[in-house]
């Protein structure tokens, strides 16, 4: 995998992360709109959805740090042909 490729994976996967987040917080805060039960389980989700965040944001660093092509050593490991068997 390219580091290019895995930059724009990190992107979405950051971007959809900020979504729920976003949605959650709006669902926890307007109870009278989206009814108590959402509200409670978009409360629930908030302290998820932040651990997914700094997970997000640590891996998007540490993508971002590594040389290209290290990165590219590291991604096709174990890629090449699988080891002939001895008979």
């Amino acid at each position: 995998m390219k580091k290019g490729d895995a930059l724009d994976k990190l992107d979405q996967a950051g971007n959809t992360i900020n979504s729920l987040y976003g949605s959650a917080w709006n669902t926890a805060l307007n109870p009278t709109r989206y009814g108590w039960g959402s509200s409670l389980i978009g409360v629930l989700s908030i302290a998820p959805l932040s651990f997914a965040s700094l997970g997000h944001l640590v891996g998007s660093s540490v993508v971002r740090q590594v040389p290209d092509e290290t990165f590219e050593k590291i991604t096709t490991l174990g890629a090449g042909d699988p080891p002939k068997k001895s008979e």
